[in-house]
């Protein structure tokens, strides 16, 4: 009996996702848990297995948009009933593609360059009558829709309502605010002014902006326009990182993972954000909102573009235990298994380019955080001490805030105080 293929729901906020492309060709014989295909959310990037062994049935064209639970196809149990089935859907003649998993060797090597950051999805309503307000006509809200209008700034009017006889619930304007800031970013690209293809120039490959690449393009531009940016430097020892680091792995039992630089500086970076909270907030309409968890992203970058998975209430975890969660993120970052809960609701970012010999550099918020910390490497260098110079770890960390949100005084205290728990652990205990 052939088995249907269906859009899985991977996490409580996905709701649709693109189909990218068909791994094996209409026809073709699959295994159980062979991937046969790959489907992108506008975060992350998942390969899908076959739920059994058989020939596959593809009635769903690659590149289109697949809702969760949305039939793409079936496994049928032999030649025969995939004909059968070629008779009653429209099967797709697939060009199977090559998955391009290019996988980064060593997790505590992945966390890495800037970021982009994307605003959790909001779920899209399934309209019953969408009505559009006409001028003249009384609007119809739910309270809550009508106060964060008002928090937004945005008009009800010209929204259309999902909710019974045309009502406008919160999730239509959650879905207008995020419509509408997708349209003024588009509206600050104008696609046709590039330059043309002639007797000078011809186009080596064109790459369709879509899924990551277009969250990147979205965020990286909100985060610069709509956020007052500034970036403060500064060095700290990175003995006592060493030493710290050198002393968990030397007690570290078998099959426990080993305590990584990254996991240390997200333990001080969480210590830190409690004692100054303000640091861990966005901007909302007319409301700066301080959150109460301290959820931190790190950067990881596996040759597809950037994703920021999260780890959750980092100011509640040891160091072997964050170390752990790095490790297992980036190891199913490395084959896209990610789920796409993990790649939002995050409260900062770190992000450490310390594997490729970067020693400064300027990161960027990742919208709609309101602080990001930049890492470099750790680089041997001649420092004063007592009176004498010696050789001594430094590191570089940077530290990236929107200066609506947070005083430069209050960042450069922030970013002294992180300093200081790097270099004297105990301060965080």
């Amino acid at each position: 009996m052939a088995q249907e293929i269906r859009i899985p729901k991977l996490g409580l906020t996905m709701t649709e996702a693109t189909l990218v492309n068909w791994l094996v060709g209409a026809g073709q014989p699959v295994a159980r848990e062979q991937i046969i295909c790959v489907i992108e959310t506008d975060k992350v990037s998942m390969e899908m297995p076959a739920p059994e062994a058989g020939v596959l049935c593809p009635i769903v064209e690659a590149g289109r948009r697949v809702e969760v639970g949305e039939l793409i196809g079936y496994v049928a149990a032999d030649q025969a009933e995939f004909e059968t089935l070629r008779a009653q859907h429209a099967v797709v003649e697939t060009q199977p593609a090559e998955a391009e998993a290019k996988p980064i060797s060593e997790p505590e090597r992945t966390p890495a360059a800037e970021k982009p950051r994307q605003r959790p999805p909001t779920p899209t309503p399934t309209p019953t009558q969408a009505k559009t307000p006409g001028d003249g006509q009384r609007i119809v809200a739910s309270p809550a829709a009508r106060k964060l209008g008002r928090e937004l700034g945005i008009e009800l009017k010209g929204i259309a309502g999902s909710g019974p006889d045309g009502r406008i619930v919160l999730a239509d304007v959650q879905k207008a605010a995020q419509d509408g800031g997708q349209a003024r970013v588009d509206a600050q690209y104008d696609f046709g002014l590039v330059a043309q293809e002639n007797e000078m120039l011809s186009v080596a490959e064109e790459i369709p902006i879509r899924g990551i690449r277009k969250i990147i393009f979205k965020n990286m531009k909100l985060s610069i326009s709509s956020q007052a940016q500034l970036t403060v430097h500064t060095e700290a020892s990175a003995e006592a990182m060493r030493a710290t680091r050198a002393l968990f792995n030397a007690r570290l039992q078998e099959g426990q993972p080993k305590v990584s630089y990254n996991a240390i500086i997200i333990k001080a970076v969480a210590h830190c954000l409690r004692a100054y909270p303000v640091l861990n907030a966005v901007v909302a309409g007319r409301h700066i909102r301080i959150w109460r968890q301290i959820h931190i992203g790190v950067a990881m970058d596996f040759g597809q573009g950037l994703i920021v998975p999260k780890v959750r209430n980092a100011d509640t975890k040891s160091l072997p235990t964050i170390s752990g969660e790095l490790d297992d993120l980036a190891a199913r970052g490395a084959k896209k298994k990610l789920l796409p809960d993990e790649l939002q609701a995050g409260t900062f970012t770190v992000t450490n380019l310390g594997s490729w010999d970067i020693d400064e550099f300027t990161p960027i918020c990742n919208f709609p955080e309101s602080a990001i910390l930049g890492v470099g490497r750790i680089v041997e260098k001649p420092w004063v001490r007592n009176g004498a110079v010696v050789a001594e770890p430094r590191v570089t960390l940077s530290l990236t805030f929107d200066h609506r949100v947070i005083d430069g005084a209050l960042a450069a205290e922030f970013l002294k105080n992180l300093k200081d728990r790097l270099e004297d652990p105990r301060l965080m205990l």
